[in-house]
């Protein structure tokens, strides 16, 4: 359930499609290369608007309310005394890990989505979400790592149970989960610090609406070549991609020939 609920959110998302560090493909985030010449009120075109809407802020948002129901149920359940175990507590600290993934990814791409087609939540998409998105978006990419490498654990776990029994007393304990979670989020954290410096905001009066609208864009660090080529490129790349999927094809496939 927790798995699959977050797998169906984060696929309506660009959580997945722009690996959360594309911020000129979110919406209405700009480029600070044209922080110069452009208006926070432009925005793309009606079939893109219309795509989003549907995807983001329809499919992202429906799926996500039905993502935090089933996680809170199994939360619930998995926290009941005689539910008590390692792998059970790896678990519960999945499903908060991926309830704030999902509400996250609502608020940066879910709410978003609706304004520029819809016409509705306009002092959210111009006055919250741009104000927001800074610190929303790192939270973002952390729980994403967490959730990356929660999974692996919970795999690990797993291979550990099954291929060595006589070890998994030793090592699958009620304490150690403890300390496998707490230096997962403590790594995710550390990981992704510099996502907190890869935006800023741009104010700009608009007479026509007599007040001030707010839209968020690329920092001058986010911009910057070495960065986008070894963190968010090479680094993404292997730490969210190459080394959990590696290690998960090879304890699953070890658990099978088990």
């Amino acid at each position: 359930m927790i798995t699959k609920d977050i797998q169906l959110v984060t696929s309506y998302s660009p959580l997945n499609n722009t690996n959360l560090s594309d911020y000129q493909t979110i919406d209405n985030v700009k480029t600070s290369i044209a922080s110069d010449s452009f208006s926070c009120l432009e925005l793309q075109s009606d079939k893109i608007n219309f795509f989003r809407f549907i995807t983001n802020g329809v499919l992202l948002n429906f799926v996500g309310v039905f993502g935090l129901m089933g996680n809170m149920i199994s939360m619930i359940i998995l926290s009941r005394p005689q539910m008590r175990s390692s792998i059970n507590y790896l678990l519960i600290g999945l499903a908060r890990i991926d309830t704030g993934l999902i509400i996250t990814s609502m608020l940066l791409f879910g709410l978003p989505g609706i304004y520029p087609y819809s016409g509705s939540l306009f002092n959210y998409y111009y006055k919250v979400y741009p104000h927001i998105a800074g610190l929303v978006y790192p939270l973002a990419t952390i729980m994403q790592t967490a959730s990356v490498y929660l999974t692996m654990t919970v795999s690990l776990e797993r291979y550990v149970a099954v291929c060595h029994p006589l070890r998994a007393r030793s090592l699958c304990t009620y304490g150690r989960a403890r300390i496998y979670l707490v230096g997962i989020v403590i790594f995710s954290a550390l990981y992704n610090i510099p996502r907190f410096w890869e935006g800023k905001v741009k104010s700009e009066w608009v007479g026509e609406y007599n007040t001030t609208i707010y839209c968020p864009m690329q920092s001058t660090f986010r911009d910057n070549e070495i960065y986008q080529t070894v963190y968010i490129h090479w680094l993404y790349l292997i730490c969210m991609y190459l080394l959990p999927f590696l290690s998960l094809a090879i304890l699953n496939a070890a658990i099978y020939r088990q």
